[in-house]
């Protein structure tokens, strides 16, 4: 049974085993993208507890010893031993939930664990910054923990982060993953880096036969430097700057765009006309998936191939509804890129037609 809280709703892991998870995940998705029994399909199911290495959880530390985890009904629920963090961030949540003073010294209202890195969430402004560094410091420095960092936000309401500075207590701003990527403490990883990477190198084996690859949502640029040396030249764009900077320093020989896809992929194509006579497309978006604005505009200059990674199968299955005009559908691949929980991971291969 699951060690959390039984208020906890955040995963699958107490509705059965992971092959029973898996099954009926894979079976919802399979009925919204309408797949018919004549379709090539592969499946990657990955039974795996104590991967997820990236947790913002919520604290309430009016009372002694504060709460710390997920808020339901308008109260915080405690997450103790979580099944799916990694094991280091459990400790550590125990951690600092007996060393986190009351909320009148330190209003302390999130907290985000990323691989080593944490960030304290604090709810007031900049002009108290220089104090709660100093009561920072004084409360964590004898704890044996990771890059440690401060962000202030007077609201800290939906939005827990603003478009505001990290204040480091210690540790540097941008860190190195287990697969010795740079990413920064709230840029988007993926859970799982093994099954990213997986995911990744069969995109890389359908795209290369054409020479230039565009990569849509390019995030901290880890699809760019896994591709580099099979394509001729390589385009990412992203809009997140923070992300955009990992992206740099991840792979160099890559030309990288900051801005949103819909308002400035126009003007890339614009720009480097010579590239997109001859491209693969790879794409990676957000929940909402690309939009018929963003096909529209990718379909007036066409990539040959397409690998289309998605983690919402109903927004994928309105971006196909157009694509699927223009394109075959070769394969696609189902992946458990979060064991234990209702999210599928879905890559689709295309082709143009002739």
């Amino acid at each position: 049974m699951c060690n959390i809280h039984h208020k906890c709703n955040a995963c699958s892991f107490s509705n059965g085993t992971h092959q029973e998870i898996w099954s009926k995940k894979l079976d919802k998705a399979i009925n919204i993208l309408s797949i018919d029994k004549n379709e090539s399909i592969t499946l990657h199911p990955h039974d795996q507890l104590h991967y997820r290495k990236k947790s913002l959880l919520h604290v309430d530390s009016s009372i002694i010893p504060p709460k710390i985890g997920l808020i339901q009904n308008n109260d915080v629920v405690n997450i103790n031993n979580c099944p799916l963090h990694l094991e280091s961030i459990n400790e550590l949540i125990e951690i600092t939930k007996y060393s986190l003073p009351h909320f009148d010294k330190f209003p302390l209202k999130s907290i985000l664990f990323n691989d080593d890195a944490i960030v304290l969430v604090i709810k007031d402004h900049y002009n108290k910054l220089p104090q709660y560094i100093e009561l920072a410091k004084n409360i964590f420095t004898e704890r044996d923990f990771p890059n440690l960092y401060l962000h202030l936000n007077p609201a800290t309401g939906n939005k827990v982060f603003l478009k505001s500075y990290l204040y480091p207590i210690y540790g540097e701003i941008f860190l190195r993953n287990e697969l010795g990527y740079w990413y920064h403490p709230l840029a988007f990883q993926q859970q799982i880096s093994s099954i990213h990477i997986e995911s990744l190198q069969i995109s890389i084996d359908y795209l290369k036969r054409n020479e230039n690859l565009l990569d849509l949502y390019c995030g901290i640029g880890i699809m760019s430097a896994n591709a580099k040396r099979y394509f001729k030249s390589i385009i990412g764009v992203e809009q997140s700057p923070v992300s955009i900077e990992c992206s740099k320093k991840n792979s160099f020989n890559t030309n990288f765009y900051t801005g949103n896809v819909e308002t400035i992929i126009n003007h890339i194509i614009s720009e480097n006309s010579t590239f997109f006579n001859n491209y693969s497309l790879y794409v990676n978006p957000p929940r909402s998936g690309m939009g018929e604005q963003v096909i529209e505009k990718i379909l007036k200059s066409p990539p040959k191939l397409i690998a289309y990674l998605s983690c919402n199968p109903k927004s994928l299955n309105k971006d196909l509804m157009y694509l699927k005009n223009h394109y075959v559908i070769n394969h696609i691949h189902f992946f458990d890129f979060l064991p234990y929980t209702n999210n599928i991971e879905t890559l689709v291969l295309m082709e143009l037609k002739l």
